[in-house]
């Protein structure tokens, strides 16, 4: 329990700070607990403990809004204060102090004079929680909402503390990929950091400071990124947890910036690299993971690909849920990604309570375009050490016409070949029937809009059940998989999806 914290002067007048811009609470999340008894005890539903709940009571509105507020918001002080660890972790405190903040105004509107003083208290435990925790923690280590919040504190001064700007500069360069984006490598997250960075500019706005040329840069280049990241059916593609809860936030942060044209991607080494065109789009998974916290939610879904056109995905991941505050573990499996798999076993660990420490060490990606052809090629040696195998997929993707052609090569790292399984899995959206020609090798894709597509490979394929995830609901659907068992140094399966 932590019982001491340093001498620092009281903050005053937290009114008139909601700079709130675009709403990604997840009400189905907060309708799950809010009615439940006690719920501001529970400890494994981690969201209620970002306080994403006072923004239900705001909606609810009136007396009753505010009183359930308070009584909250005290409840959990009484209980949580002196804490040492969770819910003072990463970058809890900062969440709980931005929501109080930004529902300030209403919370006080019929709050006496004592319970007003008692929540000020409150608001200035957590800022000097905030100041002390970001003392001691490693640049690269802190979030956006830390440093919109450290923000909204410095707010609190006459004079702006000019180590700010350094510390935004900071997470911008330790986030964000010579890319524009953010390195969680989830576009939702993606996302959330970019309204932070809106949100810390209309700061600036507001009290009529420079704003940084590194903001207002990376709110541009990080814009742009999300008119790339759009699947032929306008949704998210679903690597790293992502979901398409919050479509709408993300539409009206894009739809501001109605001239930006499309970021396109130079040089790519690293993250989801993605192909368009007029008929078709595709997003391949050749992310190097890190151990730096904002990679801590990285899937083991190295290679996999989402696969759509005409207006229609096709080819998924099963996707990410934000009940009960998290991801499920099996989400985060190799076997729910469209990728190979091993022995049935995931390529990185999956790890719920801290940063994944195996994963691919050696993540290697290249491309090459000519007039008729884009190609597409990433290694990984997630499997080297359990197994002695190298996993490579190349894509070919044919500029004119409705198809793509894999290879997909388990390579050995020894000369004695050990017989092992393998897997590879295409995820099909829900609605999409299939049938398989008398070979094993062919089968009829059909989509939802009767489109009609061809898969073939060069092992016999199966059809087995599968799960999507849409609006944090798992929904039952279908799967391509080749199987088979490693028999060579090289063992090279090949594959394809054309428009019939």
């Amino acid at each position: 329990m932590l019982r001491v914290l340093p001498n620092m002067h009281k903050y005053k007048n937290f009114k008139d700070l909601n700079f709130k811009q675009n709403d990604f609470t997840n009400y189905r999340v907060v309708k799950h607990y809010i009615l439940k008894e006690n719920f501001i005890h529970n400890i494994s539903i981690l969201n209620i403990h970002s306080f994403d709940f006072l923004l239900f009571y705001q909606k609810l509105g009136g007396k009753k809004g505010i009183e359930l507020s308070k009584k909250n918001i005290f409840l959990w002080f009484k209980k949580f204060k002196y804490e040492k660890n969770f819910p003072w972790t990463y970058d809890y405190a900062s969440k709980r102090l931005i929501n109080i903040i930004y529902n300030y105004d209403f919370i006080c509107s019929i709050l006496d004079e004592k319970d007003i003083k008692f929540l000020d208290y409150i608001l200035n435990f957590h800022i000097k929680r905030i100041i002390f925790d970001l003392k001691r923690k490693d640049k690269e280590n802190i979030s956006s909402f830390e440093v919109l919040a450290l923000l909204l504190i410095e707010t609190r001064k006459d004079i702006l503390n000019k180590n700010i700007i350094k510390k935004i500069e900071d997470i911008i360069f330790f986030q964000i990929d010579e890319n524009s984006m953010h390195k969680s490598y989830n576009l939702l997250e993606h996302t959330k950091f970019l309204n932070n960075l809106i949100e810390i500019r209309n700061i600036f706005l507001f009290y009529d400071l420079e704003i940084p040329n590194v903001i207002n840069r990376n709110i541009l280049a990080m814009t742009s990124i999300l008119k790339n990241y759009l699947h032929d059916d306008l949704s998210l593609p679903l690597f790293n947890g992502c979901n398409n809860n919050h479509n709408k936030s993300l539409q009206k942060i894009y739809e501001k910036e109605q001239f930006l044209v499309k970021k396109d991607f130079e040089n790519f080494k690293n993250g989801i690299a993605v192909y368009k065109d007029s008929q078709k789009t595709l997003f391949f998974d050749a992310v190097q993971p890190t151990r730096h916290m904002f990679q801590k939610d990285l899937s083991a879904g190295t290679l996999s690909v989402e696969f759509s056109a005409e207006g229609e995905k096709i080819i998924t991941n099963c996707g990410g849920t934000e009940i009960l505050g998290k991801n499920p573990g099996y989400l985060k499996y190799s076997a729910a990604h469209s990728t190979i798999i091993i022995n049935n076993t995931n390529i990185s660990e999956i790890n719920e309570d801290n940063i994944n420490k195996q994963f691919p060490k050696k993540v290697f990606f290249e491309s090459q375009k000519d007039s008729d052809e884009n190609f597409l090629s990433a290694s990984h040696n997630g499997y080297q050490k359990n197994y002695r195998k190298i996993c490579k997929r190349n894509l070919f993707i044919n500029l004119k016409k409705g198809l793509i052609k894999g290879e997909d090569t388990i390579i050995s790292t020894k000369s004695n070949v050990d017989k092992i399984v393998f897997h590879i899995r295409f995820h099909l959206m829900p609605q999409i029937s299939t049938t398989i020609t008398e070979s094993k090798k062919n089968l009829i894709v059909r989509t939802k809009k009767n489109k009609m597509w061809l898969f073939k490979s060069d092992k016999e394929i199966m059809v087995e059940k599968s799960i999507y995830v849409e609006n944090d609901r798992a929904i039952e659907t279908s799967q391509i998989v080749i199987g088979g068992i490693t028999s060579s140094l090289r063992d090279k399966i090949k594959w394809s999806l054309e428009k019939m």
